[in-house]
């Protein structure tokens, strides 16, 4: 079999963290041996590796922040949703089957939409106050 210049070069990476088993070690020294120039190369690899040891395991801390900053966002996401909803909802029509009569909420009810408008306007308030105290942390 001929082992190619390729072949010697997806070892390199195992070869250069000593991963590799005995015989393939020897396989790419003797390469290297037959082939000086490709030597250079492994060293530059060598080199430029990554540090082998993994990186450290995120901290408790950091995890309960993470998740706290998710649930902040999620409920954040959901009052404004609401805010919108209640806030547009003053604006609603209503259509008859046949399409001759449309019904405003805000003109046939005004109570009703009177209602809507100052739930929107609560979770508008709500929504703002979430917003800065995230941002002030």
């Amino acid at each position: 079999m001929n082992i190619t210049k390729d072949v010697i070069a997806d070892l390199y990476p195992l070869y250069a963290e000593q991963e590799c088993s005995p015989d393939t070690r020897a396989l790419v020294d003797e390469y290297l041996r037959q082939h000086p120039q490709e030597a250079d190369e492994l060293q530059r690899v060598m080199k430029g590796r990554l540090p082998s040891r993994p990186a450290p395991a995120p901290s408790l801390e950091e995890v309960k922040a993470l998740k706290e900053a998710r649930r902040r966002v999620r409920l954040r996401g959901f009052v404004m949703g609401f805010a919108i909803f209640f806030s547009l909802a003053i604006f609603s029509v209503q259509v008859d089957n046949n399409g001759s009569k449309v019904h405003w909420l805000l003109l046939e009810s005004p109570s009703e939409a009177g209602i809507f408008a100052v739930a929107g306007a609560v979770l508008w308030w709500i929504y703002f106050a979430i917003r800065n105290r995230s941002n002030s942390l």
